[in-house]
Formats: C-alpha cells, structure tokens, sequence
C-alpha cells in the first residue's frame, strides 16, 4: 500500500503536534482579590520526588512594582514563575519577599536574577530587590549550599541544575512595620516577624484593605499538619489569635493556595489535642517511644473524616508526620513537666 504525498504530511504533523499539545501549560493563575494573584505551577519543573516542595508563588500587582512572595524550590521553578510574571504583568521591578530560611520558599531566587535585570538602576545588585528578616537572611547565608546538595540528592543533580544562594540585601529590621519601607504602592501592608513559629524566622502579611492574609506554612491543609521546625506553644498561640482576628470576610493565603477559616480550625484542634495527650503522658510517666506508640495508635481521632484520603501512600505520610510531630512536642514539653 502507498502512502500519497497528502497523508504523509498529516501523519507527521499528528506525530510531531501530540507530544506538543502534552507539553501546553496549564492554568497557573489564580486571582484574589484586584491586585493580587497566585501561581500555582511550580510542580511542573519538579519531579515526583520534588513535588511537596511544589508551593504557590504569590504575586502584588501595583501601578510601579510587582511583590512577589517567595521564589520556589529551585532555579528552574524561579525561571518559570519569572517567564510568567513577565508575560503578564510586563517590564515594572520587581522585589521578592523570602518569607522564611527554609529552601522551597528561597532557592529560586536565583531563576529570576535574569528575567528582571532590565529594571535595576545602574550600579543596583539584583540582591537589593530582594528581601528577608534579619534570621532568615542569615541562615539562608549559612545553609543554602547545603540544602542544595541535599535537594540535589533527593530530586537529582538535573532538577536543581543552576540552582545557587542568592541572598537577600534588604532586611526588614524590625518586628512589625508595613511595607511602604519597599514601595509606597504597599503602605496597606503590614507585616509581623514570628520567632519559632513553623521555622526559625516566618514573615506573616495582611491587608486590611483587600481582606487578605500571607501565613506561609502555619496554617496547612492537611489532615495532619507538619510542626516542622516550629514550637507547638507558638503554633498554638498563633492558631489561636488567627481564628480569633479573622474577619468572616477575608482570605488566607499560604503556601498552598488559599485556605478557609475551617482549616485554621483544624489545624488549632490538631497541635492542642496532641499537647495535651503528651502533657498527660508525661504527667503519668509514660516514655517517649511508648506515648508515640499510644498516641499514633489514635491516629484516626485526629483526621477530619470527610478528608480522610484512602491513598495508603499519603497515609503511611501523614503518620509519619504525626509520629515526628509527636516526638518534637515531647521534646519541648519535658522540661516544663512537674
């Protein structure tokens, strides 16, 4: 059978156009409020090992500047999320908020160095625009070459290809303030530095104005929220504050998109029900090992049924996290135990 001149054409076209429609982009926007939007694609330049460090990218549009909240986990990610601002916002400076030391929040900054190098002054570092608390600038300095290694082992030297430490030049000094000290465009921007709340240093916004709150990751949706770094006294007076300063009407953003108030809840019942059952543990002297065996145990009292998910990967992680979880808020707990 022969194959006309016609049809060869369309075969080929068909062969080489389906890997392309694969390879389209999705959606990475999402809109809150006038000026602000999150992008939400960071996963598709991480592998499936990478894909817990896949977090949102929020991005304030004012008539001046851009702020972006945060960088993402590697240098691809940064390029990516950088290609994407400029499609859609233009050629206005930009400043990047590194909101706390841990990795996946910092390590893209790097990607975005080229993309806006056009908008510096003469003579200004691309490390000027970008800004951190004192702590976290200082342990970003400390630890990034490590962490880049340790992502390098975990995702694959490809992953993080490019990826280096760029640390922030601007410091926010002090605890609180509002964000005029960066743009005039920002003054309605208040900001709060929290010692020990998910990490060592956690940068938290709102805006009274747009009814929008930043909190990173403190506030999680998951049915078994990590403690990470943080102390459980400090999640759970900040839980507390959040679920009592929180109008009905605003919006909490974190690293992993927008939440409802249903989950600052949750989150507050999660760390104040496995205090007390390791306050009570240790009160009756019951070990470390043998109160992590009880309370894991008890997984399920902890788990929202309408979430509980029937994947016994993610179940075998979230008691994982729980475990640790419990281990760190025993550790914390012990000295203050009679």
């Amino acid at each position: 059978m022969h194959l006309n001149v016609r049809n060869f054409i369309l075969v080929v076209s068909l062969l080489f156009a389906t890997p392309l429609l694969h390879a389209q982009p999705a959606n990475c926007w999402q809109q809150h409020r006038a000026t602000v939007y999150e992008w939400t694609c960071a996963g598709q330049s991480l592998p499936a090992e990478g894909q817990d460090f896949a977090l949102s990218i929020v991005v304030v549009d004012s008539p001046k500047a851009l702020m972006v909240i945060d960088s993402g986990a590697t240098a691809a990610v940064g390029e990516s999320a950088a290609a994407a601002i400029r499609s859609k916002f233009g050629t206005k400076p930009i400043w990047i908020l590194n909101t706390q030391p841990k990795p996946e929040h910092v390590l893209g900054n790097v990607g975005f160095r080229a993309a806006f190098a056009a908008t510096l002054s003469e003579g200004e570092s691309f490390a000027s625009r970008l800004v951190a608390g004192k702590r976290t600038a200082d342990l970003m300095q400390a630890r990034c070459p490590t962490c880049i290694e340790n992502f390098s082992e975990r995702m694959g030297s490809g992953s993080v290809k490019g990826t280096e430490s760029l640390v922030p030049g601007r410091i926010l000094r002090t605890k609180t303030g509002h964000l005029g000290v960066l743009h005039n465009d920002w003054v309605s921007w208040t900001f709060r530095l929290y010692k020990d709340l998910e990490t060592e240093e956690a940068l938290v916004l709102r805006n009274r104005e747009l009814k929008l709150w930043w909190v990173g990751s403190a506030v999680q949706n998951r049915d078994i929220p990590d403690l990470y770094d943080g102390n459980v006294v400090e999640r759970i007076n900040f839980l507390g504050r959040l679920k009592a300063l929180m109008r009905s009407d605003e919006t909490i953003l974190t690293s992993f998109g927008a939440l409802g108030p249903d989950w600052i809840e949750r989150n507050l019942n999660y760390f104040v029900r496995v205090q007390q059952s390791v306050l009570y543990g240790l009160e009756e002297g019951v070990s470390e090992v043998e109160l992590i065996q009880q309370i894991s145990a008890d997984i399920g009292e902890f788990k929202n049924p309408v979430y509980v998910q029937t994947d016994p990967n993610v179940n075998a992680k979230a008691l994982e996290t729980h475990q640790l979880n419990i281990q760190r808020i025993f550790r914390q707990t012990e000295p203050f135990t009679f």
